[in-house]
């Protein structure tokens, strides 16, 4: 994987499993230093993949490095050619990095793997593949207090694996704008008392 890839907070989040506020407030704090990139929606903030792993590896380690020793290990890590390093020195400490860099890998291929299984609309709008489904249409309904097993049966053509992937591809690649209602039309017909318009419309598909 090149070093170069450039990662948002919302994709560093999925790798390193943890709140998107919380890597924002990491990126704010230091000493990692974050670069603008255009996504879709505009200008966002993003890191390398070596800022990444030196996310993930303060984490692991929280315990055994000194904020004085984070900062001098960032900077360390940032000039070595990390995909041929095995460890990293500084000061009189040195940390092996491979099977981090394993772990980070790993996670990393997640997040594409999830990007293979998304393809877009000529409008651009992000659909699960084979399917017409919205990506952010069904994040919104599990946002909104819909199950799985709800939307499935609301969506015939969808298992419940592909909610998971429209859920996690939706928390990596948050959608600017305005937010899709977080209840099917099958439901909110159902919960205004108008089953029997709502039979109506399944007997006319």
């Amino acid at each position: 994987m090149s070093e170069a890839i450039a990662f948002t907070a919302a994709e560093v989040a999925f790798v390193l499993r943890e709140p998107v506020k919380r890597v924002k407030k990491a990126l704010d704090e230091g000493p990692v230093q974050a670069k603008l990139v255009n996504k879709a929606g505009g200008p966002v903030r993003a890191i390398e993949w070596a800022d990444v792993l030196y996310l993930f590896a303060v984490r692991t380690l929280r315990d055994e490095l000194t904020p004085k020793a984070r900062n001098e290990f960032y900077h360390a890590l940032k000039g070595v050619a990390v995909e041929r390093a095995h460890e990293v020195r500084f000061g009189r400490l040195s940390i092996a990095i491979d099977d981090l860099k394993a772990e980070v890998h790993s996670r990393a291929r997640e997040l594409a793997e999830l990007a293979e299984k998304i393809e877009f609309r000529q409008d651009g709008e992000a659909v699960l593949k084979s399917t017409h489904v919205e990506v952010y249409r069904i994040a919104a309904l599990l946002a909104g207090g819909m199950t799985p097993e709800q939307i499935c049966q609301d969506y015939p053509s969808l298992t419940s694996e592909a909610v998971a992937t429209a859920s996690a591809y939706a928390d990596a690649h948050p959608k600017a704008g305005r937010p899709y209602p977080s209840k099917t039309v099958k439901r909110t017909i159902k919960g205004a008392g108008l089953e029997a318009l709502d039979e109506v419309l399944d007997e006319e598909k």
